[in-house]
């Protein structure tokens, strides 16, 4: 299943201006901002596997099933295409398997049964807590399929962030995004793999701090699971479409 991350967040700029958020309140901006985080950090074929497990239904159909998440942990160990994807049942509950290229290991996500959607939970940043509520509200006035299914999508992405320990990551990411201001990047570079061995090499580049990839802009995060840092996209305003969403709210 391929992710349409235009079409989503054009559908959740229509569904924010209907559900009517006070200035300064925008939950479903928060949502689309996910995906492209998501498409930013480099999940986004493990977000679509994720999905593709969750599009399965809720009963667990794995080749795999184990009693233990310590069984199916021990399993990621032994050799295998790290681009094969596939899904484990884990004591009746299924889990996405995912890979990181920073750490060069697979692990495992746990993918919500379909009631979980409509389920209020608390989440450690509020902002993650107000686009959750924002996009059940949607989700019961939503009449056409697509904008649902942009809906769920982004439901799923929060959940994926939260799943896969990335909320730290996430809030340093919402962190970095600034409308009114651009500072200028730290360093440039010509392709990607040049700002790889420079983030490799720096011994501290400060967190947080933007550097510029062939004229696109990235953050320099932290992921407190793998200890590792890493290079987040960041979204153009042009290219989210909220220019005018923001300029309306401020008025």
């Amino acid at each position: 299943m391929s992710l349409d991350i235009n079409a989503a967040c054009g559908a959740l700029q229509r569904l924010q201006e209907e559900i009517g958020a006070p200035p300064g309140s925008e939950p479903l901006k928060t949502a689309a901002l996910a995906l492209h985080f998501i498409w930013g950090s480099g999940h986004l074929y493990n977000f679509e596997d994720y999905l593709a497990c969750f599009n399965q239904g809720d009963s667990p159909t794995s080749s795999s099933p184990f009693d233990t998440r310590a069984q199916a942990e021990a399993s990621l160990q032994q050799p295998r295409d790290p681009r094969h994807a596939h899904s484990v049942a884990i004591a009746g509950t299924r889990y996405s398997v995912g890979y990181t290229l920073e750490r060069g290991a697979r692990f495992l996500v746990r993918v919500p049964e379909s009631a979980e959607l409509t389920t209020t939970i608390q989440t450690p940043t509020p902002l993650m807590s107000e686009a959750l509520a924002a996009l059940r509200q949607a989700r019961t006035s939503v009449h056409s399929p697509k904008d649902k299914e942009s809906v769920d999508t982004a439901l799923l992405a929060l959940q994926f962030i939260l799943e896969s320990g990335q909320s730290p990551l996430f809030e340093n990411f919402l962190g970095s995004l600034d409308s009114k201001a651009l500072p200028l990047p730290l360093c440039s570079f010509a392709t990607r793999q040049e700002a790889d061995v420079w983030l490799n090499s720096h011994p501290r580049p400060p967190h947080g701090a933007r550097v510029q990839i062939a004229g696109q802009r990235y953050s320099v995060g932290y992921s407190r699971d793998s200890g590792l840092r890493v290079l987040v996209r960041l979204p153009s305003l042009a290219e989210m479409d909220l220019i005018r969403l923001s300029e309306e709210h401020d008025e």
